[in-house]
């Protein structure tokens, strides 16, 4: 695996001036790969390459063919084209003649190909390309930087991922530069990263820091995953530049703001739609009929997703039950009980509105059914919502809930 950072940058309208700021300001020295992802007509020669190359000693390249990355250069797509990650290699396809969103495919590339060895900037622009693929970047533990309103030309495409809870940072490009060589830098300093062979941090350090989490903030992280804890701890020690865990923690000792943040970054979670379709189609096929088949009509079905996190899971095991009711005809009272610690995450369990990439976890014939298309997101359709009782829950404080029929674990 690649030693280098690797930065997606992706813009629009306004971009180019915020991208020549950003390259003015980056230290020639920093240790990563650049990938520019603008926005630009397929009918026009693209001069962005030339531009920046005024703005930097790094060489910059306008990709032309398939291209293994070198740390310290600059990358630039040409019109016309999307670009993907293959075994580390930059991989030209020519677009489509429908809507192309060449940042979220390259950014969704970078979160599965490099992980938390990636940063994802989106600067100026109009539209929502990227805002999907940076939220993949944070969910791999690799850092989301957006370009503030105050110095965007335009607006929407920087400010389209903030709902998500996901952006680490709101910054000019001057500042944005600063962040990624600081972000670079740091993570590099083999006092703290890796720490081992496994990437997991020291396990004294690591009770320290869950002994301040759980003192603080109330939550016992201890039954987490510890590589999963590892790397995002590695990833709030990267964004408040502190050089080994010895510094954090003190930081983190003083600092309730640094202890939210942290307890924020441990609560995210991976979903989707139907994630894991195997287990899925056996709850459908196996399950399901099963626990219908011996309920009376009118009775109580009760479910329980725990760690829902966003609700995907919890929304996924809904439409499998109301299919499920149609098929055998049998009316029956459905509650499924939705819970997790986050209640950032359950807020969006609740609003029911997702964004339109989620159509390639559905199938038209459920997005049709149970979604309402609004603009660019999908409404859960109130039936389907009033299936679920969305409530926080701490799994090792509080008792579980009791009479349930099937309890979906995550």
């Amino acid at each position: 695996m690649t030693k280098f950072f690797v930065v997606g940058i992706g813009s629009s309208a306004g971009g180019l001036q915020a991208l020549q700021e950003f390259f003015s300001n980056l230290p020639e020295n920093t240790n990563a790969a650049f990938v520019v992802i603008q926005h630009l007509s397929p009918n026009f020669k693209s001069l962005i390459a030339e531009l920046l190359q005024r703005q930097t000693k790094m060489p910059v390249y306008e990709i032309k063919s398939d291209t293994i990355m070198q740390a310290k250069s600059v990358y630039v797509l040409p019109p016309g084209k999307n670009i993907i990650l293959e075994n580390e290699e930059l991989k030209l396809l020519n677009q489509s003649d429908r809507i192309n969103y060449p940042i979220n495919l390259f950014f969704q590339a970078l979160a599965t190909e490099f992980g938390d060895r990636t940063v994802g900037i989106l600067l100026s622009g109009t539209g929502h390309d990227g805002r999907e693929g940076l939220q993949a970047i944070g969910k791999a533990g690799g850092v989301a930087l957006v370009q503030s309103s105050e110095t965007a030309q335009f607006t929407s495409l920087p400010e389209s991922p903030l709902p998500s809870g996901l952006v680490d940072e709101i910054l000019s490009p001057h500042d944005l530069a600063e962040t990624v060589a600081g972000i670079v830098r740091f993570s590099s300093n083999t006092e703290f990263y890796p720490m081992d062979e496994t990437g997991d941090i020291d396990p004294n350090e690591l009770q320290q820091i869950l002994d301040i989490l759980a003192d603080r903030e109330h939550i016992d992280f201890s039954h987490y995953k510890i590589n999963t804890i590892s790397r995002r701890i590695k990833h709030r020690c990267s964004l408040t530049r502190n050089p080994n865990l010895k510094t954090y923690i003190s930081l983190l000792e003083a600092s309730p703001e640094e202890q939210k943040l942290l307890r924020q970054e441990l609560l995210i979670g991976a979903t989707s739609f139907f994630r894991d379709r195997s287990a899925w189609e056996f709850l459908e096929n196996q399950v399901l009929p099963e626990l219908i088949d011996r309920l009376e009509p009118e009775q109580q079905l009760r479910i329980w997703v725990s760690a829902c996190a966003t609700g995907e899971e919890a929304y996924s095991m809904a439409m499998l039950v109301d299919e499920a009711l149609a098929r055998f005809d049998k009316p029956l009272h459905v509650k499924i009980f939705t819970t997790d610690l986050d209640t950032k995450a359950l807020e969006v369990a609740s609003s029911g509105i997702y964004p339109e990439n989620i159509a390639n976890q559905i199938s038209p014939d459920r997005l049709e059914r149970y979604f309402t298309r609004q603009g660019n997101q999908f409404h859960v359709r109130r039936a389907l919502r009033e299936m679920l009782i969305i409530a926080p829950h701490d799994l090792t404080k509080n008792a579980g809930f009791s009479k349930m029929h099937l309890i979906i674990p995550n």
